[in-house]
Parts: structure tokens; C-alpha cells; sequence
């Protein structure tokens, strides 16, 4: 037998699920305000360098990455200027990637190389 109802146990009913609907409305409109934050480009990128900064392989890995490119930037500059030969442009393309390369590789030893370097240079002015 189906169940019977009354207009007023109906009325209740309703009010339930309105109430329902409201709260499930609020709580799918803050969810999408979180949502559009987290895809705003700004906040992409924050979250990729904290990813990057919480993770130790990442950190490593951005450095070496950075190094290289500013590395092999930067012995480009030095050898292209501000020329308009292609000859030399193509040259410059190719130390810089080579650089970059180079560097990216042997990051560790270089950066120890470095570092002793420092070490030895302020061990000298303390004395």
C-alpha cells in the first residue's frame, strides 16, 4: 500500500528540502569562489613555487635549471652584444646553450667549486 500524505506533512517536507537546497546553494557558491581563485594565473604560479620550495628533488632541480639558463644568458650577452651579425648571433645561441647545458650537468661540482672558492677568499681576509 502506498503511504498516504497530508497537505501539511507535504508542507513540512518541502520546507526540509528547501532548506536543503538553500544550504547545498551556499555551499556550491563557495566551493566556485574557491575554484576561481585557485585558477586565477597569479595563484597558479604561487602554487607551482610552493610546490617547487616544499619539495627538496624540485628545489634542487629549479636551481640547476636556473643556473644553466642564466649561466649560458649571460655568456651569450658577453659574446653577441649588441650585434646584428647572424654569423655571430648563431654562435652566441650555441655557447649559450652549450653553457647551459654544461652547467645544468655538473651543477654540484660546480657549486662545491664555488663555494670551497668563497670559503678559501673570506679564510684570507680573516687572517
Amino acid at each position: 500500500m502506498e503511504k498516504q500524505y497530508t497537505a501539511e506533512s507535504l508542507k513540512v517536507a518541502i520546507k526540509a528540502l528547501e532548506a536543503k537546497q538553500a544550504e547545498e546553494k551556499e555551499l556550491l557558491r563557495e566551493q566556485l569562489l574557491i575554484t576561481y581563485e585557485n585558477l586565477k594565473p597569479i595563484n597558479i604560479l604561487r602554487n607551482i613555487v610552493k610546490d617547487i620550495y616544499s619539495s627538496d628533488n624540485y628545489k634542487q632541480d629549479f636551481f640547476e635549471i636556473v643556473a644553466g639558463m642564466t649561466s649560458g644568458f649571460i655568456s651569450k650577452k658577453l659574446v653577441v652584444r649588441n650585434s646584428k651579425d647572424p654569423i655571430l648571433k648563431l654562435v652566441g645561441l650555441a655557447i649559450q646553450f652549450g653553457m647551459t647545458t654544461l652547467i645544468s650537468r655538473k651543477y654540484n661540482a660546480i657549486k662545491d667549486s664555488i663555494v670551497s672558492f668563497i670559503n678559501k677568499f673570506l679564510e684570507k681576509k680573516e687572517e
